[in-house]
Order: C-alpha cells, then structure tokens, then sequence
C-alpha cells in the first residue's frame, strides 16, 4: 500500500474526508486503491463511502442481517441536540435553495443568517447574550461534525459543505419530526 492510500486510511479515521483536504489522497482513494482501503476497513465493520461529484468520503458501519456476522459498533452514532439539529436542517435547506440556483459555486452562509434562521424556532422571551453564545457553541459544533467551514479571512462567513445532503436525508427528517414534537410537549425551546 503505497503513500497516499495509507494518508486516505488516516483521514478517514478523522472524520470526513474532503478532496481539498488532501488531493492526492482522494484521487488515490478513488482510483487506485478503493478495494484494498474498502476491504481494510471491511475487517473490521466499517464501508468507505465516497462521492466523487462532491469530493468527500466517510465511514460509516456496515449493518449486517446475520447475526453470527454481527461485530460490535465502531463508529457510535451520537444523537444531536435540539438546536445542533435545527442547524443541520437549515443548512441542508440552504444548500438545496443554492445547488437550484447556481451549479459550480460553493454555497455560503453567514452568522448572521444563521441566527435569524434559528431566532425563529425560538420562544420570544429570550437573553441575548445566552442566545448569542449558544448560536455561536451550535455553529461550532456543527463546524466539528464537518458540515460548515469557515470562509479564511472572515469571521462570520461560512461554506455550508456539501456532505451535510448525505447526512440530513429523509430518516434524519423524520427523527428531527419527532423531536421537535418533544420539545413542543415539554416547552424546551431554549
């Protein structure tokens, strides 16, 4: 295994992995390596996903039918805070509106309308400065999870990545269903 295919198996481990973190890595993934890295990390329950058309890849754990296949978890799926959530699928709706509007540009957001966007799901009487820091804590988190980046040179402008369409699909929708009905139930909208 030469090189980039072992830097490919490295940054997949990170988390997702986009073309522009590393190109020669990416290509090798795609070209010349993709069986060896798949079956590499078969062994141990894990499928390479990659999309070529929007250069990014991830693990995720293979779900198997027979139970004597069955390992244990590696990857934990973690469950995501209300407002983290929230987030995630106005940023999915974004980059739907622009992938409809512009075909080869990135999709940009700022802090700015990501604070509108989520000052509307909010109860009215709110703290500014809470409301200010808990944006700020949501954006960073969803900074970590891989689906924003921040614009170099800029503090508040953001590529909204295009990996978040994998992620936000219909059954993250229809978990978001039944947890925003939770939070109406028991007023927790702060």
């Amino acid at each position: 295994m030469n090189t980039e295919a072992r830097t490919a198996i490295i940054l997949l481990l990170k988390g997702l992995f986009y073309q522009s973190d590393n190109q020669k890595a990416f290509f090798e993934l795609v070209t010349n390596s993709y069986g060896v890295i798949s079956d590499y990390f078969e062994t141990i329950g894990l499928e390479v996903v990659v999309n070529e058309a929007d250069g990014y890849a991830y693990l995720k754990n293979i779900v198997y039918e027979k139970e004597e296949d069955l390992l244990p978890r590696l990857l934990q799926h973690r469950e995501l805070s209300y407002k983290v959530s929230l987030l995630c699928l106005i940023l999915r709706k974004k980059i739907a509106e622009f992938d409809m509007q512009n075909e080869s540009e990135i999709a940009i957001v700022t802090k700015e309308d990501i604070s509108s966007s989520i000052l509307l799901f909010l109860d009215i009487k709110f703290n500014e400065v809470k409301i200010k820091k808990d944006i700020d804590a949501t954006i960073k988190k969803v900074e970590s999870l891989g689906f924003l980046k921040k614009i170099k040179f800029s503090d508040d402008t953001y590529e909204i990545k295009s990996s978040i369409k994998s992620f936000v699909n219909i059954a993250f929708l229809e978990e978001f269903d039944k947890k925003l009905s939770k939070y109406k139930e028991a007023n927790l909208w702060n």
